[in-house]
């Protein structure tokens, strides 16, 4: 093993990662079919490399801002979201933190008690071996 040491990523690198990864989701917003987002970023990859050997630092953060401002104007309203993430529609399905629903409502009504001896209970019982 080896003890190199790997030096840290520099800020602008992480600022344009961080602005293809949020291009790369607002396109996945606004395409719903695989095999157009999948051109779609082709595309938006072509974009990128071609201002990669860019090395003028007054170049770089013009063209960055212009792509943070094509990101705010091309948001979407609304966007994609995982279904257990906030306002999906399985986020807080199941209220309590998990540990369900109240006694008050899980419990069976009084006129159903016998109802549901005879059809769940009984039959249980009456099928159980000889002890």
């Amino acid at each position: 093993r080896g003890s190199a040491m790997t030096a840290a990523p520099s800020a602008h690198t992480l600022r344009v990662c961080g602005l293809y990864r949020r291009a790369l989701k607002t396109t996945f917003n606004w395409v719903v079919d695989r095999e157009t987002f999948i051109a779609e970023a082709i595309d938006l990859r072509k974009q990128f490399e071609a201002n990669r050997h860019v090395r003028s630092a007054p170049l770089i953060e013009k063209i960055c801002s212009d792509a943070e401002a094509d990101l705010v104007k091309f948001k979407h309203p609304d966007p994609y979201k995982l279904p257990w993430q906030f306002g999906s529609s399985k986020y807080m399905r199941f209220p309590g933190d998990g540990m369900g629903l109240p006694k008050e409502v899980c419990d069976i009504p009084e006129h159903l008690v016998d109802q549901y001896v005879e059809l769940y209970y009984l039959p249980k019982v009456k099928n159980l071996p000889p002890a």
